[in-house]
């Protein structure tokens, strides 16, 4: 039986980030960026149901044509996992000021930044393909854009005091939500209507499961929640979608409006949801091709599924 991803567990994470953070103050990037090689090493041998669902991630990006037919994919397994620690490692940069937002490059941000400066609030919804941390570029530039973020771990206020901690100027604020309950709503509207930007998940369904629906991802189904399209139905906020992906030349952010507003209708109110998850899943499916080794997810994404459909 497939897992969920919150079953997943990434043992010490916050533990782990405060471990990094003091190597990197008291020591240095060098000897950070050192350590972690002999440590993404252990966990690609150790973890064989995160190097197999990067191996099967990774077929089905290649049967999309987003990796040369030729490639070898137990090494771009390993490159896998070396790519999300570097995330991690920017991430950690990011948070403790040492990042260089030079090499960040912006695509299709006028548009959001001009809502922000009317004082309209907006839902943004990411993925955890590439970096979200390095959204802070946007919150480093002359508009004043305050970020709250819903996530789904129990971890949320243990990252929000290990970020305090980092730096108190920061305009990131982690929400945890495990369902979008009417107390939830409320919250979130006063936040809309005080011109502040919500972002959320549109990849990970939530940790009690909560309201699904599939959608054609890679080539086959798989579960995405309609949390992000109900939620934008109750605020009746413009919509972004945004991706935040390193090349060569450093990262970049892209924007793009995804809606006006979202309206479901109480007719039609499934067949409604499952239109707009299926044009995230399509950029969700166009970026991955495009930089697929930024796949953040390393559990059987598409099992749950072939489990539900059982």
């Amino acid at each position: 039986m497939a897992r969920h991803w919150s079953q997943v567990q990434e043992a010490g994470a916050v533990l782990g980030l405060k471990f990094m953070f003091f190597v990197h103050r008291w020591i240095g990037w060098w000897a950070l960026k050192l350590c972690s090689y002999p440590v993404v090493l252990y966990f690609f041998l150790t973890r064989k149901a995160a190097r197999q669902a990067s191996l099967d991630y990774l077929n089905r990006v290649k049967a999309c044509g987003g990796i040369p037919e030729n490639s070898n994919l137990g090494y771009l397994s390993f490159k896998h996992f070396l790519q999300f620690t570097r995330n991690l490692l920017d991430r950690l940069a990011a948070w403790s000021g040492a990042f260089n937002y030079d090499n960040v490059a912006f695509h299709q941000r006028d548009d959001f930044l001009g809502l922000v400066d009317k004082g309209s609030g907006a839902l943004v919804i990411v993925s955890h393909l590439g970096n979200l941390e390095i959204c802070r570029a946007l919150l480093n530039t002359s508009h004043a854009v305050k970020l709250n973020i819903l996530v789904h771990s129990t971890e949320a206020e243990k990252f929000n005091r290990l970020m305090k901690q980092i730096d108190n100027n920061n305009q990131l604020n982690l929400i945890q939500v495990t369902e979008v309950t009417p107390a939830t709503a409320i919250l979130l509207q006063e936040k809309i209507d005080a011109g502040e930007v919500i972002a959320t998940s549109g990849d990970r369904t939530p940790i009690g499961g909560g309201r699904q629906t599939s959608a054609g991802f890679l080539g086959s189904p798989a579960l995405f929640p309609q949390g992000p399209y109900i939620l934008a139905s109750v605020l009746r906020c413009p919509v972004y979608l945004m991706f935040c992906l390193r090349d060569r030349k450093g990262y970049q952010i892209f924007f793009e409006a995804f809606a006006e507003q979202i309206r479901l209708s109480r007719k039609t109110r499934d067949a409604d949801v499952s239109l707009w998850i299926q044009k995230y899943a399509d950029r969700l499916s166009h970026y991955a091709t495009r930089f697929p080794l930024q796949w953040n997810n390393f559990y059987n994404y598409w099992g749950r599924q072939a489990e539900n459909s059982e």
